[in-house]
Order: structure tokens, then C-alpha cells, then sequence
């Protein structure tokens, strides 16, 4: 298997990596998509206000999504695409419009830096997190179309 990191803005310091496409080496005509696959809070968003164990916990992520995402495309003609930031950063499922998208409370835990965004810093969630994975997701969707 191949992987392509895509990053925002060629490198983007702050963000690092938002998106992985694993690629199989046969033509894939299955896409598996794991968008709760990282815990990973970028550094400059000072760990959202949360202690280790919210960090860790399944509010933050699907721990073993990735793992069994990882070991269905090793099984099949499969491309993944995953996040690989923390679905509390960002939830890739849900659209720019939701409230949900960046939650300020997930299962047990108030998320104490959802809270109060401007719609500044709204916005540059969407457009660093949430647009690279949809753009991602959109160009396999549409290259794999083509193909068919």
C-alpha cells in the first residue's frame, strides 16, 4: 500500500497533515472512508482545554477504526481515505453548517476550546480541516468515476 498525505496549503505548520489516502496496489473499486480515525489535536489549539484522558478517550476519536479500515483494504481492491486530526478539532461528517461539526460538548466532556469560536476561527477550521478531507474525498470520487 501506498499513503499520500495531503496537507493544507502544501505545509501548513499549524495543521500538519488534515487527510491520508491509502492506496492499494491493485485498482480499487471500493472506498473505504474513517473519519474518526485520530486523537491528534494540533499544538497551537493547546489541546482544546482537555486532560489526557478526554484527549484518548472515543469522545476525541474511533479508537481501532483506522486499524480495521487499515486491514479491509489490505483484504480487497479498497482506497481509504482517513482525518488524521481528532474529530473535536473537526468531524469531517458533519457539513461547515452544523453545529456539530465542531462540538462544545462530546459524551461526558465540555470541549472548553469549541467554545465561543468567533466565526473567524470557525471558518479557518472549516477551510484547513474540513475542505483539504471533502476536496480529497471529492477528487478520488470523481477520478473513480471516470474510470468506470
Amino acid at each position: 500500500m501506498e499513503s499520500a498525505q495531503i496537507i493544507t496549503d502544501g505545509q501548513d505548520p499549524e495543521y500538519g497533515a488534515v487527510v491520508d489516502i491509502v492506496t492499494p496496489t491493485q485498482n480499487p473499486s471500493i472506498l473505504i472512508v474513517c473519519e474518526h480515525a485520530s486523537h491528534h489535536i494540533p499544538a497551537h489549539l493547546d489541546n482544546l482545554g482537555l486532560t489526557q484522558a478526554a484527549r484518548l478517550s472515543h469522545a476525541a476519536w474511533d479508537p481501532g477504526a483506522l486499524a480495521v479500515a487499515q486491514a479491509m483494504v489490505a483484504q480487497m481492491p479498497a482506497l481509504l481515505i482517513h482525518s488524521c486530526v481528532s474529530r473535536l478539532v473537526y468531524d469531517c461528517n458533519r457539513p461547515p453548517e452544523a453545529q456539530s461539526a465542531i462540538p462544545e460538548k462530546s459524551e461526558i466532556y465540555d470541549i472548553p476550546g469549541n467554545t465561543q469560536l468567533s466565526p473567524a476561527q470557525r471558518q479557518e477550521r472549516i477551510e484547513r480541516v474540513y475542505r483539504p478531507f471533502e476536496a480529497a474525498l471529492r477528487a478520488q470520487i470523481d477520478m473513480h468515476r471516470a474510470t468506470r
